[in-house]
This record gives structure tokens, sequence and C-alpha cells, in this order.
């Protein structure tokens, strides 16, 4: 793998995105395209920012763009990397690229089960160790679907790396099928001592929206993803609770 010339700019390790699991809480997953400010996100003030590389290989150029900018404002906050399913076939080209601009985390969407995240495991592996970096530094946060939510247990123990488990929504957020899937998925973080990660809420008002955050708060939850910076102030007042 080539990795790019300014890499050696873009840290692992951050404090504020690298230890996510149980000594540091956080609240907002801040989901931003690679074609985004970069000044703008920053200035959202997410706890973390997930860079959106579903869009590969069309965006690829733009990726590197934002992390140099990234890198110039905020040298010490590591970016994490939101990545294709597995069943895209797109994943390993993903993994490289946030590797060669050091990634804090990852985020897998889609994910199916447990074997899925040891798949990434293997896969972060391999790529640290051609990007000539110390394994087992990229932690993972993994996104289930319904099959992911119907195989909940099969997260438990599959790797050290899993720092978070969240879920992927779709369904209204008072129907029977998303208190389920997020009563599911809190239980397993819960179960497994690792950060549970509420879905992204469909865009709607404020009120709603703080509903949303309430009530996955009192379920277990401790942070949100995001799409909206707007979003944001409300994530960040709501689970620091």
């Amino acid at each position: 793998m080539i990795r790019h010339a300014n890499a050696k700019k873009f840290k692992i390790g951050s404090p504020r995105s690298l230890t996510m699991a149980k000594s540091l809480k956080i609240r907002s997953w801040f989901i931003v395209a690679p074609s985004a400010e970069a000044s703008t996100v920053h200035s959202a003030d997410a706890d973390v920012v997930v860079l959106d590389l579903t869009g590969l290989p069309e965006s690829q150029n733009a990726v590197g763009d934002f992390c140099r900018a990234w890198a110039d404002l905020a040298p010490v906050a590591g970016l994490s990397f939101l990545l294709p399913a597995f069943s895209s076939a797109r994943t390993e080209a993903a993994i490289d690229l946030a590797i060669q601009y050091g990634a804090a985390s990852v985020v897998l969407s889609g994910v199916r089960n447990g074997a899925e995240v040891q798949r990434l495991d293997m896969a972060l592996r391999v790529a640290e160790i051609r990007a000539g970096l110390a394994p087992g530094k990229t932690r993972i946060v993994a996104l289930a679907n319904a099959s992911g939510i119907l195989a909940a247990s099969s997260f438990e123990r599959c790797s050290n790396r899993l720092a978070a488990l969240g879920w992927e929504g779709g369904y209204g957020p008072s129907s029977d099928t998303a208190r389920v899937a997020a009563g599911t998925i809190a239980l397993t973080a819960a179960a497994t001592g690792i950060t549970a990660i509420d879905a992204v809420s469909p865009a709607g008002d404020a009120a709603t929206f703080l509903s949303d955050c309430e009530r996955a708060r009192a379920n277990g939850f401790s942070g949100k993803l995001c799409r909206s910076s707007d979003q944001i102030p409300i994530v960040n007042r709501i689970f620091s609770v």
C-alpha cells in the first residue's frame, strides 16, 4: 500500500477518539461526507467526527483533502471512519484508506454478526502492519443491521478491539421494531461491557429529536449517531446528564 506523503501528520492515539470504551464517555458521533468543509465540521463541537467512506471510490480524493484540512485544524483529534458493509465488497479498500490517514477508530456499517467483527479485526491487523504500525491500536465500532440485531449475542467476546455497539435505524422511533432493536443493542452492550450508541434519528423538529435522545439515554445508551450539526448540541447536553 502506498502511504500518502503527509500521512505522518495523521495521528493515532487521540485522547478523544481512541480511548473510547469504559474510561471515556463519548456522546456525539458526527457522520460527515468527505466533501464537507473541515472547518465547519470542527466548529460543530462533536466528540467524534466520523468520515463516511461508504461512497468510495468516487470520494477518495475528497477524503485526502478533508483529512489534510482536519489535521491542520485539530492535529490531536483523530478521526473515525465509516466503512461500507462487507456485503458491499468495498470494505477492504476503505480499511486501507482509513489506516493510511491515521484512523483512531473505524465504524463498520451493516454488521450481520460477531464473525464480521472478527473479520474486520484481522483486516485491520494486516493494514496496520502494511502501514508500519503496531497492530491492535485501531478500535472498532459495530453498527448492527437487522441480522446483527437478531444475532446480538454473537458480539460478546468477538474482538478485543470492539469498543462500542450501535444499530442502524430505518424504523419509526416509536415503533415496536425500533424499541426491540434499541433494547437488544443496549442490553448486549451492557453485557459485553462496551459502549452503546443509538442510531441516527430521522430528520425532524428539535422537540422530537430531544425526545429520541432522552429515550435513548434512559435505555442505557451513552451517545448517538448524527448527520446534522444542529443535533450535536442536543446530544451533548442530554448525554451529559
